[in-house]
């Protein structure tokens, strides 16, 4: 299990930068080029979207967060599959039950994360193609593709509030984890159930995740060194 636990604790640091990334588009990127500055209304504004996807290029790519955003949501759907691995193999022995509920919840945050992802990259694409050969319906493609990205998601904020609170309940039975992390676990789970009530407040835990997963990839890293 040593080199699983260490390519996790790989994993778990190469989801933080991507979640970083998230963060920057968030927070700068997208309020200062693409004028997405009220989150319950710009993001709704299919005008704006189909901005943010024409504008990037070689010569623009301040203006590409939501291409950088494609690119690490499938990166990261892919890393927190294995995530969900990990951790259910670090507490298989512990608790099997608590075991496995990570690694749905992981799996589920996962799929949604990388399917996310397909959405704004391939998806986009093929949105583009439509748009072309049905100018109709150029918006009504754009908000079908804003809709299925919205969904997914949020399937992803959930899982991984879940997968947060599923690991922390399992890292302060078995006591392999250290505590505060395991705690901090469950702060993750307000936006994961949050966002299926208000979808704009699911999208906090941006600001959260980046700590947990430097901790848990703290914990793998150390995991790997005892096995």
């Amino acid at each position: 299990m040593k080199s699983l636990y260490k390519a996790a604790s790989v994993a778990a640091f190469i989801v933080t930068v991507g979640m970083c990334v998230h963060l920057m588009n968030a927070f700068w990127l997208e309020p200062t080029y693409l004028g997405f500055v009220d989150p319950s209304k710009d993001y709704a504004d299919m005008s704006k979207i189909q901005n943010a996807f024409e504008s990037c290029g070689m010569d623009a790519l301040h203006m590409c967060s939501f291409t950088y955003s494609g690119f690490a949501h499938m990166i990261n759907g892919l890393l927190i599959l294995l995530l969900a691995v990990a951790v259910r193999e670090a507490f298989r022995q512990s608790n099997a039950v608590l075991a496995q509920l990570c690694y749905v919840a992981g799996f589920l945050c996962g799929l949604g994360f990388l399917a996310t992802g397909i959405n704004d990259i391939p998806g986009n694409a093929l949105s583009a193609l439509l748009r072309a050969q049905n100018p109709d319906h150029n918006t009504a493609i754009l908000l079908m593709m804003t809709s299925i990205r919205s969904i997914v998601n949020i399937i992803a904020i959930t899982g991984l509030g879940l997968f947060a609170a599923f690991t922390g309940r399992a890292a302060l039975r078995s006591g392999s984890f250290s505590k505060w992390g395991a705690w901090f676990g469950f702060i993750l789970l307000v936006p994961g159930i949050g966002g299926l009530i208000n979808p704009v407040f699911g999208f906090t835990y941006l600001s959260l995740v980046p700590i947990w997963l430097i901790w848990l990839g703290l914990q793998f890293r150390a995991l790997a060194a005892r096995s």
